[in-house]
């Protein structure tokens, strides 16, 4: 194995252990606020392995998420900051596209921005469904196994997290 990628990988390990510290945590705002760290340190494995688009996604989703971090500033509320990170995940992968499997990260990652600006839990976890398999290939062919592992376990998170709250989302419905 390539020193690159193996160093890319312990790094990938860390920041998907910070990852799943986020989701102990009880409010949307120290969530993001480890998401942010996490992401930086993800961003980092992408930049050991010379991935570029993996990088360029990463440091949008770090600024995207201190976006929504801080929503409740004007500048950050307006309905279209999500489809503002999307386009701009759109530009960055054009710039930094070096294989035809970089469309996966970029299609991936703009559908999970706009799905992540939706307040509907059960909407945010079907996306999952959609974006963490185009993510989860990417990682593959970029040599970032262990980040492909953590889009596994979002998946199976997702799914479980579908058929736990299945009622919840009937009565969403219902009162929308």
């Amino acid at each position: 194995m390539d020193n690159s990628i193996l160093v890319a990988n312990i790094i990938a390990f860390v920041a998907t252990v910070i990852t799943f510290a986020s989701y102990q945590v009880n409010s949307q705002r120290k969530l993001l606020i480890i998401q942010i760290f996490a992401t930086i340190v993800s961003a980092i494995s992408f930049l050991v392995l010379g991935a570029w688009t993996g990088l360029a996604m990463n440091i949008v989703a770090v600024l995207r998420n201190i976006a929504y971090y801080n929503k409740d500033k004007k500048i950050f509320s307006h309905k279209f900051v999500p489809f503002v990170f999307a386009a701009v995940m759109v530009v960055f992968g054009v710039l930094t596209w070096t294989h035809w499997y970089c469309v996966l990260s970029v299609t991936g990652l703009v559908i999970n921005t706009l799905a992540l600006s939706s307040p509907s839990a059960q909407l945010i976890r079907k996306s999952i469904l959609v974006t963490s398999p185009m993510v989860l290939l990417y990682d593959v062919f970029a040599g970032n196994y262990i980040e492909a592992v953590k889009e596994l376990i979002a998946i199976i998170s997702s799914v479980i997290g579908i058929i736990r709250y299945r009622k919840e989302s009937k009565n969403e419905k219902t009162v929308v």
